[in-house]
């Protein structure tokens, strides 16, 4: 009895002890790869709200395709509407009134600065309401402010109406060098199929000669009258009378340039 009272723990006891410590350190060990795992994850995933490295490198980017005529034209024709949107009491340009309107607004600016003046500072005429101040002010401003802008207009229509005509003019020099070509290339037997496209371009080269023609052509010199005789002169006329003959016009410069009338020549050489 005594010796069961103080012997050792059963052996079972002991290997449940030791199965509990094996289970621990597996579970501490479990834990720990757990932690590890997390710990790369975190180290390998970006942060959201860490911007990217500029020594980062990033993919090509495809540049943008360049726009089309018809979206510029397009871009050029919203931009006209809002410029023309913000100018209070527009007005379209009205062929049968722009003589008087023009003639009157020649003179306006020298008229109306004075009788600003006159108006404002001498009571008895602002009481007669015959000028309205706040519009006179506003016409000399609008003037003032606005007349650059119509210079700056004026200069880029006729400058785009040129870039528009030279890209065209060099075009058509090259359309002429086809032409050259087309025209003797025709003759062989295997170009039944570009008759129809000479036969067109034969028309405007006809069209652009007979047009130069013209253009450098001298007028002709008028006849001069024939001097009156003593009984035609009225009484009392004396002296010598002035040749009534008109001097004749320098003939007009060709209109195209050197390089458009080479190919020109060379598209009529037989």
């Amino acid at each position: 009895m005594d010796q069961k009272l103080s012997g050792s723990p059963p052996s079972t006891s002991g290997e449940r002890v030791q199965s509990d410590v094996n289970a621990g350190e597996r579970g501490h060990s479990v834990q720990a790869e757990s932690l590890e795992s997390s710990a790369r994850d975190a180290v390998a995933a970006p942060d959201p709200s860490t911007p990217p490295s500029p020594s980062t490198p990033s993919a090509p980017s495809t540049p943008p395709a360049e726009p089309t005529p018809e979206e510029i034209a397009a871009s050029f024709i919203a931009q006209l509407d809002a410029m023309q949107a913000q100018i209070s009491n527009y007005q379209h340009h009205d062929p049968s009134d722009i003589r008087r309107v023009a003639a009157i607004a020649r003179f306006a600016p020298d008229l109306v600065v004075p009788t600003l003046a006159t108006t404002m500072s001498f009571p008895p005429a602002a009481q007669r309401n015959l000028f309205d101040n706040d519009k006179g002010q506003m016409a000399i401003r609008r003037k003032n402010a606005f007349q650059p802008v119509i210079q700056r207009l004026g200069a880029l229509k006729d400058g785009m109406q040129f870039t528009v005509n030279s890209d065209l003019a060099e075009a058509g020099s090259q359309a002429l060098d086809v032409y050259t070509w087309a025209k003797s290339y025709v003759k062989r037997p295997d170009a039944a199929a570009l008759i129809p496209y000479v036969g067109t371009m034969s028309q405007v080269v006809r069209k652009v000669i007979n047009h130069r023609r013209q253009k450098s052509s001298p007028a002709p010199a008028p006849s001069p009258s024939p001097a009156p005789t003593p009984a035609q002169l009225p009484p009392g006329a004396q002296g010598f009378l002035a040749s009534n003959v008109v001097p004749s016009k320098p003939a007009v410069e060709d209109v195209f340039p050197d390089h458009f009338n080479e190919a020109l020549d060379r598209a009529t050489k037989e």
